[in-house]
């Protein structure tokens, strides 16, 4: 495979990247290996959104600008254990994130021809607004202790169960195990609600617009 079809498909590496962080999020994160692992393959997430997103110099710049210190402040937090090191972590992984969210739909939206490439690139976006959510929530249970609770009790939440809550909250399913205690947490929850909802309308209306219906002569 040439390079130039490899850059063709990059959104579809980020769609593999992150279908494997979420397969392999639940098994490994109780160990120390385990968790290495997965900063391995957020790594590569992270890296295959840059390369998603890096479609001129500019952008290209930027992404590597957030990515960075995103990765090595999680670093030091899994080497630290320190819960500053991994809400600052999560701070700037957000921001990466949500560059990355902003140049990805504006790739997968724009009104020209629907590629496979895009399609992929939609699917990764959905999944990148569950994670980055995840990264806020965990922001917010450390500025506001008690934030969330399982079970109905308050509870610190790891990144497994804070990227599930981030996905029951993005598609609305509300199972209730986990849930949000206080105002800030549960407003949190409501945005990301209310982005889930909105994302699957525009998505629709977009590929609407793709593919119009086509009048049948009488």
């Amino acid at each position: 495979m040439s390079l130039a079809q490899i850059l063709e498909q990059r959104c579809f590496f980020l769609f593999l990247a992150l279908l494997a962080l979420l397969i392999a999020l639940p098994f490994l994160a109780e160990t120390a290996h385990g968790r290495l692992i997965l900063t391995l393959i957020n790594v590569t997430v992270m890296l295959t959104a840059v390369a998603a997103v890096g479609r001129s110099r500019l952008s290209l710049v930027i992404a590597v600008f957030l990515v960075v210190p995103a990765l090595v402040l999680r670093i030091l937090a899994i080497g630290s254990s320190m819960p500053g090191y991994f809400a600052v972590s999560m701070a700037f992984n957000a921001a990466f994130y949500t560059y990355a969210l902003a140049d990805l739909l504006h790739y997968v939206l724009q009104r020209d021809v629907m590629t496979g490439d895009k399609l992929y690139g939609a699917v990764c976006a959905y999944i990148l607004i569950a994670v980055l959510w995840a990264n806020l929530h965990g922001v917010v249970q450390y500025v506001y202790p008690g934030a969330y609770g399982f079970g109905g009790t308050p509870k610190v939440l790891d990144m497994t169960e804070l990227i599930y809550f981030s996905f029951t909250a993005l598609t609305t399913s509300g199972f209730g195990d986990v849930t949000p205690l206080l105002a800030q947490s549960r407003f949190l929850t409501i945005l990301e609600m209310v982005t889930g909802v909105m994302y699957v309308a525009i998505l629709i209306a977009r590929l609407t617009g793709v593919y119009p219906v086509v009048a049948k002569k009488p």
